[in-house]
């Protein structure tokens, strides 16, 4: 990746978890957010990145997204990962299927388009068996690198 414009980052505890019935429990606190699901059970958690749309009379493309977590086990799984320009779909991911530590994962969003409305990223996970420490995943953070 080259020609980075600027990177926007949001820290884990701005997730939003979309079926919060699906969650053994939710605590968040000052940098992360530690989701535990119920067993065999999936969910969807959303990260609403801060996006300047227009620099310079230039709207900004996409270049890649990131996430940084860590799952308890390999029984907490993100399974997909999806990005959105306000409501429509630009780019998904699905089945990456990742469990454990990942201090920061990538995602390049392929076309580089053009962002028009505000980014968002979605992602999928999954919770098998396990006792609760093994169904846990810790969002810290999630971002995009802005081409010019």
């Amino acid at each position: 990746m080259s020609d980075i414009a600027f990177g926007m980052w949001v820290h884990g505890s701005s997730v939003q978890i979309e079926v919060p019935d699906n969650a053994e429990s939710i605590w968040r606190a000052g940098f992360y957010t530690r989701l535990v699901g119920n067993p065999n059970t999936t969910n969807w958690c959303h990260f609403a990145i801060p996006t300047t749309v227009i620099v310079d009379n230039v709207r900004k493309k996409i270049g890649r997204v990131m996430l940084r977590f860590n799952t308890g086990s390999l029984n907490a799984v993100v399974r997909d990962v999806h990005v959105y320009d306000g409501e429509n779909q630009i780019a998904k991911f699905d089945n990456v299927n990742l469990s454990t530590n990942h201090p920061f994962e990538h995602f390049d969003v392929g076309g580089s388009p053009e962002l028009q409305w505000g980014l968002g990223i979605s992602i999928g996970v999954s919770f098998l068996e396990g006792i609760s420490n093994d169904r846990r995943i810790e969002f810290i953070a999630a971002g995009c690198d802005f081409q010019p």
